[in-house]
């Protein structure tokens, strides 16, 4: 008899529990709303799913999808007063004209404990999307407007002498500017004026080496002084005295920039020179060596002055 009542009881209970279920299931209501049936192409559209006598269950909504010709701009949720989720709007745009149909969705309901209950479909709504022709109710086609004018901030005449002086500008410099580094290369590819004493000293030091054996050939000797002194003032003055004659020398010897003392001192060494390669002259070794000496002391009285002109 306990083990009948305890049954009875029990199955009294799941009877309850099972009634109550179906009545919230019964009480349970979903209802969609659309702030417009009729829109343009592009026009945003706000739809609407809200849920009511939902009791503590809570559902889920986040599987569904819009399709084309619909376009889903942005979705939120929709909260009572006492913060609890009860349904959700959608905001939507349709890219197709006639009527367009917003499918049911699919909501799952699940109870508190996060236990699948049951699934509910919502209507679906169908709109009417028209062209914005037929909105307005003209179809005519406007002309087409011609191309508006530039307005500039500068008057075209100012603009092309501004121009016309940047042109002149980039001329002078560029004829100016080449000319100034052909001569800049000019003066850097000349030979290294500085060492031209030493090489001339170092030729000299030589030369009396070689003045000193005892098969000394004076013609040889003049010849090698000779060459010594015009390659020492060819490469200090820049005058070609390579290929100047010693009459040469004398008739322009206003273009040497040396005194009259060194200037004579250097002519009476060629003249000796061209005595002893051309009249066969043979002065003796103290001439040579009188020679050597007076072309150092050339040398070095007329260093001042052709550095003193390439500065």
């Amino acid at each position: 008899m306990l083990l009948k009542r305890i049954l009875s009881i029990c199955s009294l209970i799941l009877l309850i529990i099972s009634c109550s279920n179906s009545d919230l299931n019964k009480s349970f209501q979903l209802s969609t709303t659309i702030d417009t049936t009729r829109a343009s192409i592009g026009d945003l559209i706000s739809y609407k799913v809200l849920t009511h006598n939902i009791g503590n269950k809570y559902f889920d909504i986040s599987k569904n999808e819009f399709s084309e010709p619909l376009e889903l701009r942005n979705s939120k949720l929709l909260l009572d007063k006492k913060e609890k989720v009860i349904g959700a709007e959608f905001i939507l745009s349709v890219w197709d004209t006639g009527k367009v149909t917003i499918p049911s969705m699919n909501i799952n309901i699940y109870d508190s404990d996060s236990t699948f209950d049951f699934t509910i479909a919502s209507d679906s709504i169908v709109i009417e999307v028209v062209s914005l022709i037929d909105i307005t109710g003209n179809q005519s086609m406007k002309p087409l407007k011609g191309p508006l004018p530039i307005q500039t901030i500068f008057p075209l005449r100012i603009v092309s002498l501004i121009l016309l002086l940047s042109i002149i500008v980039y001329g002078l410099y560029y004829f100016y500017g080449k000319r100034l580094d052909d001569l800049d290369h000019n003066i850097k590819s000349k030979p290294n004026i500085e060492a031209a004493d030493k090489i001339a000293f170092r030729k000299l030091d030589l030369l009396i080496k070689e003045s000193e054996n005892t098969q000394f050939n004076i013609k040889e000797f003049y010849v090698d002084l000779s060459y010594i002194l015009r390659e020492y003032v060819e490469n200090t003055v820049y005058i070609k005295s390579l290929e100047m004659t010693t009459e040469e020398i004398i008739r322009n010897k206003v273009l040497f920039p040396f005194n009259d003392k060194s200037l004579n001192i250097w002519i009476d060494i060629l003249n000796r020179a061209d005595l002893s390669k051309y009249a066969k002259s043979n002065p003796n070794k103290n001439v040579c060596r009188n020679d050597l000496d007076l072309s150092k002391n050339f040398i070095t009285e007329t260093t001042f002055a052709w550095k003193v002109l390439n500065e």
